[in-house]
């Protein structure tokens, strides 16, 4: 399927997607597998989110989950979308603002618990940074990690946290580091604009 084709299926299907909300769970399961199938039909390395606010236009976000390799594909995707009333269309996981929480796992992280400093491993060619976790336990490492990236996508958004960080180094959080000592984690995409306006 082209371009063209997942786009033609979409405006002969899009008021049945505008009524998700009204629907039962396996209805609404239904609708998002055949839409699920559609978009595989162009490329089956996409995702996607439909959501938004209740007066608001409905909103499709396209995603490749961070990988890289398929940004293109989303992008002309998007840039080819036709105009349809109450439907905006996004290219990528948006940055999300505010605090939050993330679970994977038996792992539960907040983001009022979580800073950072940027790792001596930083240089012209991305960005390190170390995440100090309280309570961190190495035996869930892998799913730690998993968590936090979760975050950090909804923190900066799927292409700058793909884009702009090059390595993320979990340490356990030491009681004795002080505000001045450690940069909040919301406080993320405001260090990556001045990395990025420095190096770049």
């Amino acid at each position: 399927m082209d371009v063209k084709e997942f786009w033609n299926w979409f405006v002969a299907n899009h008021l049945d997607y505008e009524r998700l909300d009204q629907l039962k769970n396996e209805s609404r399961d239904d609708l998002l597998d055949k839409f699920e199938i559609q978009l595989h039909k162009y490329c089956d390395q996409l995702y996607f989110e439909i959501g938004g606010e209740p007066d608001g236009s409905i909103e499709l976000i396209i995603t490749a989950e961070g990988n890289i390799e398929y940004f293109k594909t989303v992008e002309n995707l998007i840039a080819c979308a036709p105009d349809v009333p109450n439907w905006e269309f996004i290219a990528f996981k948006p940055q999300v603002k505010g605090h939050f929480k993330a679970e994977w796992g038996p792992i539960e992280l907040d983001t009022n618990s979580l800073c950072f400093n940027p790792s001596n491993k930083s240089d012209e060619l991305g960005i390190a940074i170390i995440v100090y976790v309280k309570d961190y336990r190495s035996e869930y490492e892998e799913d730690c990690y998993d968590c936090l990236f979760k975050m950090l996508d909804t923190i900066l958004g799927e292409k700058s946290f793909a884009l702009d960080i090059k390595k993320v180094i979990i340490e356990s959080y030491d009681p004795k580091l002080s505000d001045d000592d450690v940069i909040p984690i919301l406080k993320l995409p405001d260090y990556v604009r001045w990395y990025k306006a420095k190096y770049n």
